[in-house]
């Protein structure tokens, strides 16, 4: 929704099993540290949904990959759909291995709302890949869910055609901004994912799972989290102890009382940008 400082490049990486996923890239500054952000998005959303913040996180000479994740925004193959979440989280250490080969250096990881949830689990399957975790209004655990009637129609699917869509239960943009100008943004969204495969929602429910089994000090990355104050999707609560259980080191947890589900839609951005250049600038 807001322009980024600097534009990105469009790239394509291609996955393991053959996927040609597309993405927005800021390529690092010379001379500094080699290290690489990777980051992830929601459910509904898109790379486009960021560029302001990824852009703001590159200002400070990292590599940015800013990955639409496979089916969603500018992946048009197989939309709203995965085979299992292992396919995520390979997707996930293909792009590693990728910006390893191309910078070295470290790796950093981004996740916002349900692309929290992707690099939490992540992190906790790859200790050694991630240095430092940042997750925004991370969805670890859901507020708004399909409920008991979508569980059932989801099993139902699996049995017969799992790739049935069913719809997201985020179809009011209400619960990601109170900003008139965000809410309009999402609602004229072409490339808003507003439906989802059965399998996909049921290996995301598999995704929930592998969180709450986490166990006590198996967070190695350092890890910070920014919670939204008036938070409608996700259980802030239940995200700070899960955090404040799983992290090997104690994470850095705050909550922006003023602030809606999706940061970046904030009118006064300005005290996201300053947390943003903040955790950027740290290369401790």
């Amino acid at each position: 929704m807001h322009a980024p400082l600097r534009p990105p490049e469009f790239r394509t990486w291609t996955a393991s099993d053959g996927y040609v996923l597309q993405g927005r890239y800021w390529p690092p500054a010379p001379n500094h540290p080699p290290r690489t952000i990777l980051y992830l998005h929601g459910i509904q959303s898109h790379g486009a949904w960021f560029e302001w913040s990824a852009s703001v996180l590159a200002e400070y000479g990292a590599a940015v990959m800013l990955v639409d994740r496979r089916g969603s925004g500018l992946n048009e193959a197989d939309r709203g759909d995965v085979v299992a979440a292992e396919r995520w989280l390979a997707d996930l250490d293909d792009l590693a291995d990728a910006a390893r080969g191309e910078h070295g250096g470290t790796l950093d990881v981004v996740g916002v709302s349900w692309g929290g949830k992707l690099a939490a689990a992540w992190a906790l399957a790859r200790p050694a890949c991630v240095r430092r975790l940042l997750l925004i209004a991370p969805g670890l655990f859901p507020l708004v869910d399909v409920g008991w009637v979508g569980r059932l129609r989801i099993a139902a699917a699996l049995l017969k055609r799992p790739t049935t869509r069913i719809e997201i239960p985020l179809s009011d943009p209400a619960l990601f901004t109170d900003n008139p100008a965000g809410r309009a943004f999402i609602s004229g969204d072409p490339l808003r994912l507003t439906h989802a495969t059965a399998r996909f929602l049921y290996q995301s429910a598999r995704l929930d799972r592998r969180i709450r089994r986490a166990r006590p000090g198996s967070l190695a990355a350092r890890t910070t989290a920014w919670l939204a104050g008036r938070e409608r999707v996700v259980r802030n609560n239940a995200a700070r102890n899960w955090l404040l259980r799983v992290g090997a080191t104690p994470p850095d947890v705050a909550l922006l009382g003023d602030a809606a589900h999706t940061l970046e839609f904030e009118p006064d951005r300005r005290p996201l940008e300053a947390r943003l250049r903040a955790w950027a600038a740290d290369r401790s």
